[in-house]
């Protein structure tokens, strides 16, 4: 039985953080944390790593389970994204112990490749279309805008027009064809909401992201149903939402949105992302895991998409580059080097499912020291609201 060594919180430019887990004979894991909150949850990964050194490798639930339950407080975006790298990083060296994928552990594959999409960036309806065309000549046949911009809570036509003024040119940039997302970020109020739906849909969306914030009430899920049935257009949520129970909320009895999307880093892991997935299955709806980080998480929810019969498509950031980086208005994403030595690669929309031990990824630790003058984990954007009250962004 082998036990655990060490385990380490590392930077890795531009802002992610990583855990690296190794056990007494040698064997390495890897899992990454979310790229915010930066001080809070270095500390987490450093004091859990800290708690865990002698642990069994074999027992992942059991290793989890005691590290959420044994403290009087529990659960929270800093400790549930620290056990949800540690989870991964234990997952990764199982699967490397016993020469499988991680999928192979979880019932084996349900498909051999995944559809993936990412998000276009811009300032303007100009670059964003510049940016979804440089999309597709990267193989994507799914894509994502983001066109709204510091909104009130009541919306104003002026509003509406500059997110249709974005959508309507990423439509005519990508043509009929390709699947296009938009994804409102929480930045309206359910009010603010149905009216963007509505104005948004002749673009014949793919599905509308994150159209309001959750708050855990009951009036939020009655908000999201009636959005989702007053219209034909497919509503996403869940990249905020952090435990089993939040999404069993918006899937059971009744489904209040039609793809669910949690975070492989926050929920809890791997285990938790299908477990999640099943849920999701039962009541008919589709699963889309946020992705917006590096290479590590996207190869743990590559995991899951493997294994998940109700995984519809993959977001992500990186597929192995790292570095300065930084969304390129009109493009795509600059990589100062590679974090994994064989990239992800994108073959007609889809990426192949990894076949290596454990998350199918050697990450190349090296050269992360090389560039750590890159490291820059700056805070997300401030937005206020004309009159200096505060806007989400």
């Amino acid at each position: 039985m082998t036990t655990i060594r060490s385990a380490i919180c590392v930077r890795c430019p531009p802002r992610w953080l990583l855990l690296r887990v190794e056990t007494d004979d040698g064997e390495i894991g890897w899992g990454e944390a979310i790229g915010d909150l930066h001080d809070e949850v270095e500390k987490a990964l450093t004091a859990i790593g800290e708690r865990v050194v002698g642990n069994s490798t074999h027992d992942i639930t059991r290793t989890i389970e005691t590290q959420r339950k044994t403290r009087f407080w529990r659960d929270g975006p800093v400790l549930d994204t620290a056990l949800s790298a540690l989870e991964m990083a234990l997952w990764d060296i199982k699967g490397k112990q016993l020469g499988a994928p991680v999928h192979d552990l979880l019932g084996g594959r349900v498909r051999e490749r995944v559809r993936v999409y990412r998000n276009l960036w811009g300032r303007n309806p100009t670059e964003f279309a510049e940016s979804a065309r440089e999309a597709l000549s990267q193989s994507m046949t799914a894509v994502k805008d983001s066109p709204a911009g510091p909104t009130p809570d009541i919306i104003s036509r002026s509003n509406l027009d500059e997110m249709v003024d974005v959508v309507q040119a990423v439509r005519e940039a990508v043509g009929p064809n390709v699947d296009l997302a938009i994804d409102l970020h929480g930045r309206l109020t359910p009010a603010a909401s149905r009216r963007a739906v509505h104005a948004l849909a002749p673009f014949d969306p793919f599905f509308i992201d994150a159209p309001c914030l959750p708050d855990g009430s009951a009036s939020h899920l009655a908000d999201l149903r009636a959005l989702r049935t007053a219209q034909p257009i497919s509503i996403a949520t869940g990249e905020r939402l952090r435990s089993a129970h939040a999404f069993a909320q918006h899937l059971l009895p009744s489904p209040v949105v039609d793809i669910i999307q949690p975070d492989v880093s926050m929920v809890g892991g791997i285990r938790a992302t299908l477990e999640i997935g099943a849920m999701a299955e039962t009541a008919q709806v589709s699963m889309a895991p946020h992705c917006p980080y590096g290479p590590v998480q996207f190869a743990a929810s590559m995991q899951v998409a493997a294994a998940s019969p109700a995984h519809l498509i993959q977001e992500f950031q990186s597929l192995g580059g790292a570095g300065a980086g930084g969304e390129i208005p009109g493009g795509g994403q600059d990589w100062a080097f590679d974090l994994i030595a064989e990239p992800f690669n994108i073959k007609s929309g889809h990426v192949d499912v990894p076949t290596g031990p454990g998350l199918g990824i050697q990450v190349m630790e090296e050269r992360i020291d090389e560039h750590m003058e890159m490291w820059n984990p700056h805070p997300p954007t401030a937005w206020t609201h004309t009159d200096g009250s505060h806007a989400e962004w």
